[in-house]
């Protein structure tokens, strides 16, 4: 007699996106547990609150890496970050966009798995 075959996932998020501003593109993977996608959120979520125009610039930039760290790894986030020429808004706009349009779909779906 066989037994079934013993099959284990942690049902990661996988995810590519291209950032494209005019010709110049971007290309940025995603491959994380949901689990701590969320988590990450939660803390960025603190940070982006706290963030006014008085906020100081360097103060920005911290929360809009930490952002991209979330979802994107630090490596990514960096390249992310060069590529808006360390623009804080710019990185948590793209960001807040890609999680509200499709990235907050995948957790989802990863969780019911």
């Amino acid at each position: 007699m066989f037994r079934r075959k013993y099959e284990i996932t942690l049902n990661r998020v996988h995810d590519k996106i291209t950032v494209r501003e005019g010709e110049e593109r971007l290309e940025l993977t995603v491959d994380e547990d949901p689990g701590r996608i969320i988590s990450g959120l939660n803390k960025a979520q603190k940070m982006l609150q706290n963030i006014t125009e008085e906020t100081p610039e360097d103060e920005r930039k911290r929360a809009a890496l930490f952002f991209a760290e979330t979802l994107f790894g630090a490596a990514q986030a960096e390249k992310l970050m060069a590529f808006y020429q360390a623009d804080a808004l710019a990185v948590i706009s793209i960001c807040g966009n890609y999680f509200r349009e499709r990235l907050s779909k995948l957790i989802v779906k990863a969780q019911k798995k």
